[in-house]
């Protein structure tokens, strides 16, 4: 994997491109850039022949192994690599600990282990097990085994701990994949840690550079621990940090930055220096809060606009409008505003498959404009335009737990110790 710097602007970040695959060798991502976010290999409500409506390119897939683990054995019996096995062999497959879509179950790490959220609860994956994994997978590009679960508000003491034990897993990756066959033809991508200390961020540098060679790229994290809150991150305190690593980080090399960022906090970060991100973002407002993104990317437009569309929202039950005026991608050119209310109202599976194509139709396009106000050094404009659209309040869950009744809380506890572990051991 190759990374080619083709512009340094003085206010907009940089442009590049990634490529140079050894099994797909004319496969390339112009950057700034979205890798697609997946979910055991697919892309979360949206089938393959679906995805053609959306992009018909091949693309890089983001896997990580929380939601991969369970098909390790399968993949090992198949003798096929994970792009062969989930048939997208066009495509580079790059595998990761972490779902930037996922929050992380509460929980001490154990010394020699890391643990994975996976859909039949936490487990504990060892060195020696993940490097296993790796090779029955094969991907096109990994990253070591590191602790990465800090944040804003973690402790001195708990953002030391990541880096110890980052270099450590990260030294024993090194020497695992240097005696390894199997992963000759698979790159590494090296994370840089050390939570919100300057520090130990540059201490995480240090160590990783040692080994420059072997790293095809770097990955910034333990910036947060994932999930929706991060689209409510205050970009006051991380953007030091990560303005701070790009400056340390060599420039031949393409830099990562996942989570579900909000699309301001995006610009600002490609301003810094980050190369790719991910569609996490766009999974989140689709799949969990019903939204559709439609922010304006146009400087040029004077119009009031909002940031997201809410389709929850009665009112949208007769407007017979697409989501976005204007938008080219498959939903609004066939669907209205009112035909997705329903199909939420109906619990329809339609209805996230056609947010999905919308969202992520919208987020490709916004970062076609992201490159262009690069190459022109006009980032600063399209983050003025998008400062000035109208946000919707933050996406709270429906209530749907049950109130119990004055009369069902009275027999339940007049139930005796005996019948309610009996109760307990039914249920």
């Amino acid at each position: 994997m190759k990374f080619t710097l083709s512009t340094i602007t003085k206010c907009s970040g940089r442009l590049g491109v990634l490529g140079g695959l050894d099994r797909l060798p004319n496969l390339s991502l112009a950057t700034p850039a979205i890798i697609f976010h997946t979910k055991g290999g697919s892309i979360p409500h949206i089938s393959k022949e679906a995805m053609q409506h959306v992009c018909n390119e091949p693309s890089f897939l983001h896997l990580s192994i929380s939601n991969t683990l369970h098909m390790q054995d399968a993949v090992q019996a198949s003798s096929m690599t994970i792009a062969e096995f989930i048939a997208q062999t066009n495509c580079a497959a790059l595998l990761f600990p972490r779902d930037p879509s996922e929050i992380p179950i509460p929980g001490v790490p154990e010394k020699e282990l890391l643990p994975v959220y996976t859909r039949n609860g936490r487990r504990n994956i060892s060195l020696e097990q993940y490097m296993t994994l790796v090779e029955s997978f094969r991907p096109d590009a990994y990253v070591p085994l590191y602790d990465g679960d800090t944040d804003m508000h973690s402790s001195k003491k708990r953002e030391q701990k990541s880096l110890d034990r980052t270099e450590k897993f990260v030294e024993q990756c090194l020497e695992w994949h240097r005696g390894s066959d199997t992963l000759r033809s698979c790159r590494i991508i090296g994370p840089v840690v050390g939570g919100y200390n300057e520090k130990l961020r540059e201490n995480s540098i240090e160590f990783l550079r040692k080994s420059d060679d072997l790293f095809a790229g770097y990955l910034i994290d333990g910036l947060h621990m994932n999930g929706p809150s991060v689209a409510r991150l205050d970009g006051t305190a991380l953007l030091p940090i990560v303005t701070n690593v790009c400056k340390q980080l060599p420039e031949e090399k393409v830099r990562f930055c996942f989570g579900s960022y909000d699309p301001i906090l995006v610009l600002e970060m490609v301003a810094a220096g980050v190369d790719i991100f991910d569609t996490s973002y766009v999974y989140l407002k689709a799949a969990q809060e019903h939204r559709a993104l439609v922010f304006s990317y146009d400087v040029t437009s004077t119009e009031q606009h909002t940031t997201e569309l809410d389709t929850t929202d009665a009112r949208w039950a007769e407007d017979f409008g697409p989501l976005l005026a204007g938008c080219q991608c498959y939903t609004c050119q066939k669907h209205s505003r009112a035909y997705v209310h329903h199909l939420y109202n109906t619990r329809e599976m339609l209805g996230p498959i056609l947010l999905m194509m919308h969202n992520l139709h919208h987020y490709i396009e916004y970062f076609k404009t992201i490159r262009e106000h690069v190459r022109n050094d006009t980032l600063p404009e399209l983050k003025k335009h998008l400062a000035g659209q109208k946000t919707l309040p933050p996406y709270e869950p429906p209530k749907e737990d049950k109130v119990q009744t004055p009369a069902a809380q009275k027999e339940t506890s007049e139930l005796t110790e005996e019948e309610k572990q009996n109760k307990k051991q039914r249920a």
